[in-house]
């Protein structure tokens, strides 16, 4: 019995001493922390650049697409391209069959030959018209004429002086008659020979020469028309040599050897990649920022490890159907590994700011209106109200309130208050 009371005296006073070394080191830990103070990281104030980038998303087109069709229809002869083969402008990208087209315009070169020779004797009629043959029949009929004329003055001479004889009872009028009956004779004779005359100097050479002058025309125009249809045959048959219009690569061949050309889509397509285009729609908060020739960044998914430079080729004065501003950038391809379909991402520059001071975004507080940084002094927190610039989100520009070499508070400044003792602790970037 006594023996278990000097046991529980042991163990109350081993308790004793125990909780009263555990309360001493609680008191020694405490007192070095209030001495260590808060653990902070910092980053030294220093001037640098900062940019507000807008970023947006796109797809790589071609600078051009162009679909090659054939005005010529029917079979196709020959396909001397494929997908993904390179040509260049004028290019024999297919042939369609000219067998039909050649014998046609053999046909009509035979048709030219014969009205060639219509010409010629139509010319021949025209000049024999105009010729000498014609005016010997002319001076024939004038020599007719006069001759007519002459007897006919004559007999009306005889006539008229007959006839007063006659009227006097001097001679009798079975000779009268007979004078009267010659006078009628060459009346008649003289009309007759003018009638003649008219004929061959006016009436013959004028229809004669209208006939032949019609029958030239129409074997001219003829032939007219045949070389008309000669020339558009002749550009039928070269047509049907189907040439690229651009130098390129085949991106599409819908068109086989031996079958007809389909008249529903294109036979070639031929899309030119020695620059690329990415398209993309920006919104009203930085379409005043971006300007024609403005240099841009770009990211393209399938090539990560290729930063892409372009220019800006086009900026759209008015919104499209999204409300949005359509801007196109052109990208050099010289070494072809930008494809049409890509996916991309295009960096504009909203704001940018040199020389001055940066500092992470977390580092600037707000409060009651106020914007402040931490910085440490003395290993003590001092509030340092700041005017802030470009907030890009990340990183933050300060205008007013901080100078170069101050110790400004990025990490642990939400424990913080004005003159709060702290530890400054190496940054996790081991700076």
């Amino acid at each position: 019995m006594k023996k278990k009371v000097i046991t529980a005296f042991l163990i109350a006073v081993l308790a004793f001493s125990y909780t009263g070394c555990g309360s001493k080191e609680n008191e020694t830990s405490k007192t070095e922390t209030e001495q260590k103070g808060i653990s902070v990281e910092i980053y030294t104030a220093e001037r640098g650049e900062i940019e507000d980038i807008y970023k947006y998303s796109g797809t790589v087109a071609p600078k051009e697409t162009v679909s090659v069709v054939s005005t010529v229809q029917g079979k196709v002869a020959k396909v001397n391209y494929d997908i993904g083969d390179t040509v260049r402008k004028g290019d024999i990208l297919f042939e369609m069959d000219t067998t039909d087209i050649q014998n046609n315009i053999n046909v009509l070169k035979a048709s030219l030959v014969s009205v060639e020779a219509q010409i010629a004797a139509a010319q021949t009629t025209l000049d024999t018209v105009n010729g000498a043959a014609m005016q010997s029949q002319i001076q024939t009929a004038k020599s007719s004429l006069d001759a007519a004329e002459l007897a006919y003055n004559n007999s009306k001479t005889t006539y008229e002086n007959n006839k007063v004889l006659y009227d006097a009872g001097i001679i009798s009028k079975a000779d009268f008659d007979k004078i009267e009956l010659a006078y009628q004779n060459a009346e008649l004779q003289y009309n007759q020979a003018k009638e003649s005359y008219n004929i061959v100097a006016v009436q013959m050479p004028e229809e004669n020469l209208r006939k032949a002058q019609d029958a030239y025309n129409v074997a001219v125009s003829s032939k007219a028309s045949i070389e008309a249809q000669i020339t558009s045959a002749q550009k039928t048959l070269n047509d049907a040599k189907v040439i690229s219009p651009i130098s390129g690569i085949v991106s599409q061949c819908n068109v086989v050897a031996g079958t007809v050309a389909s008249q529903s889509m294109a036979p070639f397509t031929i899309i030119d990649m020695s620059t690329a285009n990415v398209t993309v729609n920006v919104s009203e908060h930085i379409i005043n920022s971006i300007n024609i020739g403005d240099k841009v960044n770009l990211n393209i998914t399938a090539l990560p490890d290729k930063k892409f430079e372009g220019t800006v080729k086009t900026v759209s004065p008015a919104t499209n159907a999204t409300s949005t501003y359509t801007i196109e950038v052109e990208i050099p391809n010289d070494d072809g590994q930008l494809k049409a379909g890509m996916f991309g991402e295009v960096s504009f520059i909203n704001e940018k700011s040199e020389n001055s001071f940066i500092v992470a975004r977390d580092a600037v507080m707000t409060k009651d209106e106020e914007t402040y940084v931490y910085i440490v002094e003395n290993d003590k927190a001092k509030k340092v109200n700041v005017k802030t610039g470009i907030d890009n989100g990340q990183e933050i520009e300060i205008l007013s309130g901080i100078e170069e070499g101050m110790n400004i508070v990025i990490k642990g400044q939400t424990y913080l208050t004005d003159g709060t003792s702290v530890e400054i602790i190496p940054s996790d970037k081991g700076e």
